[in-house]
């Protein structure tokens, strides 16, 4: 997504060069490579994976040309509008227990960001399931988890990849016609590479709690942030109404459950979007 409005702020990030530089000092053990542009840091990430890297690699860019959203929707934003970068690793994670990784991910993600605001984030700093981070109900960053096969035998490869937004939050509202937030608006010290390193430090340590406890932790921790709790909703596919209700948190597995007239009903992750009714 990208917002045509000459009002967005012109300040950038640093080189990529001094941003790699900051990222490996914060994160020694890890493959850091920042870009400026690409056409994704995911896809480059499962090319790195399927070549038998084993990671932790961070791959970032002050813009990406093809960059992706859930269900494969395009997402694009303005150089230096937003921190955009992937993360990868080979991991010992079953297929069958792939699903909830979205949720993982979004929960360590307020996890990190959280930690950099201070206290008094929770209610303000929230996660929409599956896996966008909101600011005052206004998504801030979005998540996409890819896996990918690799050389090593009984492995995957998986990718962490997202968009936190910096700035130009009013602008982009206004070209999406709908609240879109930014990290400036937090209040928060805004340091790039301070940001992307709590983030893919808290994703790393929860991928590795998830393969060893599997998904029952985070189903609290989940909780502590879910944005839809008590909300009215809407479950949509393609436009298209499948049933309304009301928000119960998730379940042991991951999914968004809802109750309805007809009683509770349980949303796998996918192609369906949740929204508030009122929307």
């Amino acid at each position: 997504m990208v917002a045509p409005d000459s009002a967005l702020s012109d300040a950038r990030l640093a080189p990529p060069a001094e941003l790699a530089a900051g990222l490996r000092r914060l994160l020694p053990d890890w493959t850091v490579t920042w870009l400026d542009a690409t056409a994704s840091t995911n896809a480059d990430l499962q090319q790195y994976l399927r070549r038998g890297g084993a990671g932790p690699a961070l791959l970032g860019s002050h813009e990406q040309t093809s960059g992706r959203g859930r269900a494969g929707r395009p997402w694009r934003t303005r150089a230096g509008d937003a921190l955009l970068f992937s993360c990868g690793w080979q991991a010992d994670i079953p297929p069958a227990r792939l699903p909830p990784l979205s949720l993982v991910a979004g929960v360590a993600a307020c996890e990190a960001l959280s930690g950099l605001l201070g206290s008094g984030t929770q209610g303000a700093l929230a996660l929409k399931w599956p896996n966008d981070v909101q600011w005052n109900t206004a998504k801030l960053a979005g998540i996409l988890v890819e896996t990918v096969a690799v050389p090593a035998s009984g492995r995957m490869g998986l990718i962490l990849g997202i968009g936190i937004n910096l700035r130009g939050a009013a602008a982009l509202s206004r070209a999406l016609d709908r609240e879109v937030a930014d990290w400036a608006q937090t209040g928060a010290a805004g340091d790039p590479a301070r940001l992307a390193a709590a983030v893919a430090r808290s994703w790393h340590d929860a991928i590795a709690r998830y393969a060893a406890e599997g998904f029952g932790p985070f189903q609290a921790w989940f909780a502590r942030w879910d944005a839809l709790f008590g909300l009215p909703v809407r479950v949509v596919d393609n436009g298209r109404i499948l049933f309304e209700g009301t928000a119960r948190g998730v379940d042991e597995g991951g999914k968004l459950l809802v109750q309805t007239a007809d009683g509770t009903r349980a949303v796998t992750v996918g192609d369906i979007s949740v929204r508030t009714a009122e929307t």
